[in-house]
């Protein structure tokens, strides 16, 4: 079954800056639009270009150096292709609260690979959580 919205994929790389704000204030002197979603988290834009940065430290919930984000309708097909050939390093699919379902897949070796696609692109993936545990309040 084909999915109705577009399955183009775009990964986007998520780089580590230890100070956002001032990662932030460069880029835009360099032409890039800004979006700081809360603490701890800066999308930079450019026609063709979209860099992601996060802190060191920034873990969400698995220990990694470095992370890239795969975004697109094409993420429900792999999530269901994955969870079919039982592969044990993918997560289920969270609704998030900036408005994306995301999954993730971490490598042996401490690469994070984040899968995401607007709310917007489509009905709830099957099986979708409607929250990630790092969401819910304590």
């Amino acid at each position: 079954m084909a999915d109705a919205f577009s399955t183009d994929l775009t990964a986007i790389p998520i780089l580590r800056s230890p100070d956002l704000e001032a990662t932030r204030d460069f880029y835009v002197g360099l032409g890039f639009d800004a979006d700081l979603l809360g603490p701890g988290y800066l999308i930079l834009r450019r026609p063709g270009i979209e860099l992601h940065f996060c802190p060191p430290d920034h873990q969400d919930g698995r220990a990694t150096e470095s992370s890239c984000y795969i975004r697109g309708g094409g993420i429900d097909a792999l999530h269901r292709e994955w969870a079919a050939a039982g592969i044990e390093c993918v997560s289920p699919i969270y609704r998030r609260p900036w408005g994306m379902y995301e999954f993730y897949v971490s490598d042996p070796h401490g690469c994070l690979l984040k899968f995401g696609r607007p709310v917007a692109d489509g009905p709830a993936p099957e099986g979708a959580l409607d929250a990630h545990p790092a969401d819910r309040p304590s």
